[in-house]
């Protein structure tokens, strides 16, 4: 099994090395670095090019809908594998366009709940002291992005006019 996982640098693939550990206390394998280490192992990273990469994937992962570079991303990675997907939306999108079978569980949520608290050890060359800056960044755009196309923001603007 392997594990899309979004984070602001990009989309990590993680393969699941014992999937009998999932049914388990999952969390206190993830408690230290290399105890997650015997669970995940990074398979591959799509890194985005700029801010705006990242924006154009994120909104489209918000509407649950894999944007070019994940379907390419997942067809070069994935044949023949299960996808763990923390959203059921995009897994059901993921299947309909890239036949790639998908879940999503309590279990697929813990594990991503791990991957979160060890995602600077899992992914090289990606630290927390980037990671931070990125997040902020990323959260920022998506806001200007939500605002800008904001349907009740389009609504109220004939109100606004009329008071000025």
């Amino acid at each position: 099994m392997l594990v899309l996982f979004e984070t602001p640098a990009g989309f990590a693939l993680f393969k699941v090395l014992d999937e009998g550990k999932l049914d388990k206390d999952l969390w206190k394998e993830f408690t230290t670095s290399d105890s997650a280490r015997r669970v995940v192992e990074l398979k591959a990273f799509n890194k985005f090019e700029n801010t705006s990469d990242a924006l154009s994937a994120a909104t489209l992962i918000i509407d649950s809908k894999p944007s070019k570079g994940v379907r390419k991303f997942l067809q070069k990675h994935c044949e023949g594998e299960t996808l763990a997907v923390a959203d059921s939306k995009l897994g059901n999108a993921i299947k309909e366009k890239l036949k790639i079978d998908c879940i999503h569980n309590s279990a697929v949520m813990e594990l991503m709940r791990g991957l979160r608290n060890q995602l600077t050890e899992l992914i090289t060359g990606l630290g927390a002291q980037d990671l931070g800056p990125m997040s902020l960044g990323l959260s920022h755009s998506l806001s200007r992005y939500k605002l800008k196309f904001s349907h009740e923001k389009l609504s109220l603007m004939p109100l606004l006019f009329r008071f000025c």
